[in-house]
């Protein structure tokens, strides 16, 4: 494996260790809301990349299960994907949400795409958590 190979495996292992902090940290404060497994949520997220046919495959994929939109390519470079599943929503435990935040690191990875954000919104309580309100400085 070269360096730049491991250097890759390095920062995706890192992301995805800081993404599945910020989502126990949010599921637990959602269990703390009021919430359970027979809660419906929205699920909301986004994706980044600097190859536009990468993150168009991306997005190919994802597009089975969620409605994707792509942005035109920033100044910096990076074009976007955000996705959602309204407005369907999802019943949900503890696992099944750090697996799929562990599934959207792992196929972002698979295409040289970036795992961003996230956000869970119960309508039926009125409240909306995103792992942006959360830091992990452990795998910084």
């Amino acid at each position: 494996m070269s360096n730049s190979q491991k250097t890759w495996q390095e920062y995706y292992a890192r992301i995805k260790n800081r993404k599945i902090d910020e989502a126990t940290q949010l599921w637990n404060a959602v269990v703390r809301s009021g919430a359970n497994d027979k809660t419906l949520f929205a699920m909301d997220f986004s994706h980044f990349g600097e190859v536009p046919s990468k993150l168009n495959d991306l997005a190919q994929q994802l597009s089975e299960n969620y409605e994707v939109e792509v942005s035109e390519t920033d100044e910096k470079g990076y074009q976007f994907l955000t996705g959602s599943t309204r407005p369907y929503g999802n019943e949900l435990s503890g696992e099944d949400f750090i697996n799929w935040v562990s599934f959207m690191c792992d196929v972002a990875q698979s295409y040289s795409c970036v795992f961003s954000e996230f956000t869970l919104e119960s309508p039926e309580l009125n409240l909306a958590w995103s792992n942006s309100e959360f830091e992990s400085g452990k795998y910084s």
